[in-house]
């Protein structure tokens, strides 16, 4: 029975391990399509009904209003974008990410950092993949 137990302790650890590299590198993905203001790029990482969240405006549904919404910003220029993850649960079909942002833009000749907190809703395709229900990001300081 002990032996039992520490088997499927054991798989259950490596499939969490694999998962959690599976998520670090889809939103490692994010970040770069975020660094390359690739409206596109971002919005195909969404589910079909996925959402844009932010604190104080109204979120976006399905890929093609996200895409629309981010081209707005196409004048911007990232220098940088770096996500930490703090932690990463699974539920079912579902992995939710819980991490930090820092953003290093240009916007209007102006340079602004932005630092903040995300939460990322990755639903497990039956492939594999992973594409984003929810997407909710909010300031908490910038310089």
């Amino acid at each position: 029975m002990k032996k039992i137990f520490i088997l499927l302790f054991i798989t259950i650890a490596s499939c969490n391990n694999s998962l959690n590299k599976k998520v670090e590198n889809a939103m490692q993905q994010y970040d770069n399509y975020v660094l390359h203001v690739d409206a596109k790029g971002i919005a195909s990482m969404f589910t079909t009904d996925g959402e844009l969240a932010a604190p104080g405006v109204l979120s976006i549904y399905g890929k093609d209003s996200i895409e629309h919404f981010l081209s707005q910003f196409n004048n911007i220029k990232v220098e940088e974008q770096k996500s930490t993850t703090d932690s990463i649960r699974r539920f079912d079909d579902t992995a939710l990410q819980y991490g930090k942002y820092y953003q290093r833009a240009i916007v209007n000749n102006t340079t602004a950092e932005i630092h903040g907190a995300f939460q990322a809703n990755w639903i497990i395709q039956p492939n594999g993949k992973l594409l984003l229900k929810r997407m909710s990001a909010w300031p908490t300081g910038n310089k």
